[in-house]
């Protein structure tokens, strides 16, 4: 019985696979087994993992301001001491010493949401975070008072807040510290050099007679830099404190 039950699927005719059609099914390659390494590697890659392929990196602040003209002088991540501060310290991310003014730059790497608020407002809401955000220009003028505390005879040169955001979220925020004629902005960073030049001819109109030469703008960046504290134990110790504030 056994036998007979065996001649009968030996005499079935081969089976081919829908998928190869009309084509013979000995014309396929063989078909060889994907060793478990190489198939974990082919799975299709999580949102959660990095891309292999090196995406081109934007450009870092201190780096868009290298686009600035020769008359601009930077300093950037400047730690001068401050008296009102809990930590003794105020920690600036970019000054720019312009024929005009001094600019006094926060970057902010928020990457996305709304960002929404008033220009008197004390929190800002961001619709990607629950938290309120504390109204960044109020913040930073603590930052501006200490550059001004340490400007010697230069102290009435006019300073300007500015605050950077990343392009992938959305400013939307009271108008008025959207534009040049304001001393208080809110911008994308990739706007901050385009800005700085349109605010610095919005002051030669205004006050023509107002100029720092090339003297004045080294003077008052070598009193910068010289206040500037490169103590790695302070650092470590201010940015401990700041955090314990926050």
């Amino acid at each position: 019985m056994f036998k007979k039950i065996w001649s009968l699927f030996k005499t079935q005719p081969e089976l081919v696979s829908p998928l190869t059609d009309s084509v013979a099914a000995s014309a396929l390659p063989p078909v060889t087994a994907i060793p478990p390494r190489l198939a974990r590697s082919r799975r299709k890659k999580k949102k959660s993992e990095p891309d292999w392929i090196s995406t081109p990196q934007e450009p870092t602040t201190a780096e868009l301001l290298l686009g600035l003209p020769s008359e601009y002088k930077v300093l950037n991540d400047l730690l001068v001491t401050n008296p009102k501060s809990r930590s003794g310290y105020s920690q600036i991310d970019h000054v720019v010493i312009g024929p005009r003014a001094i600019f006094v730059i926060e970057t902010r790497n928020l990457t996305t949401g709304e960002i929404r608020g008033g220009r008197r407002e004390a929190n800002w809401s961001v619709s990607s975070s629950r938290v309120k955000m504390y109204n960044p220009l109020m913040q930073h003028r603590a930052h501006v008072e200490a550059i001004q505390a340490h400007l010697g005879d230069y102290k009435r040169v006019r300073l300007v807040s500015m605050v950077t955001f990343t392009n992938r979220c959305r400013i939307s925020v009271d108008p008025a510290v959207r534009y040049v004629n304001s001393d208080e902005m809110i911008i994308y960073d990739h706007e901050l050099v385009d800005t700085i030049q349109r605010k610095t001819e919005r002051l030669e109109t205004e006050l023509p007679e107002i100029l720092y030469q090339e003297q004045d703008t080294q003077a008052i960046w070598n009193m910068l830099n010289t206040v500037n504290s490169t103590d790695h134990q302070i650092r470590a110790e201010h940015m401990a404190k700041a955090k314990g504030i926050k």
